[in-house]
């Protein structure tokens, strides 16, 4: 299994990060390396201020939740752009950008801090171990499981890790498109 690897794209990351208010785009730079089903990025974050309270001194969660989101949908961006892996090698960068928001969903969301990190940059990585096609027991819905990670850190020893589910909704409605 060769790996690949992609420089960072500042054109691509001001593409995917446009959705977001400008206070709120944290992610600097982003390398990722694929092979097969999994991915690899590695980011530069900062956070200058906070987008939604008084300074706390550290990284906090719902400011590392933003920061994998932003990992997440730059790594799929290049995923789609570069026809990397079985979820993503058909996706069409238009299909890329209807779909980011309304179809790619959190459904679970665990971390941990064991260290204070400082905001004002740091680094972070995004993990893509595996995926599974899946049916909803709840209304019979297609949808593809991605199995992710991530952990954020600074030069001073912060340190944080999470994993994370994430389901690609609405296969329907893209095979309707294609």
């Amino acid at each position: 299994m060769s790996t690949q690897t992609f420089a960072h794209d500042p054109e691509l990351l001001d593409d995917v990060l446009g959705c977001y208010k400008p206070h709120c785009r944290y992610l600097r730079e982003l390398v990722v390396e694929s092979a097969d089903t999994q991915a690899k990025a590695t980011g530069l974050f900062e956070i200058p201020e906070s987008c939604y309270i008084d300074s706390t001194g550290h990284l906090n969660s719902v400011e590392v939740n933003i920061c994998y989101n932003q990992m997440l949908y730059q790594t799929i961006a290049v995923l789609v752009r570069h026809r990397i892996g079985p979820v993503f090698r058909d996706w069409t960068m238009a299909q890329y950008q209807r779909r980011k928001l309304p179809d790619v969903l959190i459904t679970r969301f665990d971390s941990s801090f064991r260290r204070p990190i400082d905001p004002r940059r740091f680094r972070g990585e995004f993990n893509l171990s595996g995926y599974q096609h899946r049916v909803s027991t709840v209304d019979g819905a297609a949808f593809t499981a991605l199995d992710t990670s991530f952990r954020c850190w600074d030069e001073t020893g912060g340190d944080c890790a999470g994993s994370v589910r994430v389901a690609i909704v609405s296969a329907r409605r893209l095979e309707a498109v294609t």
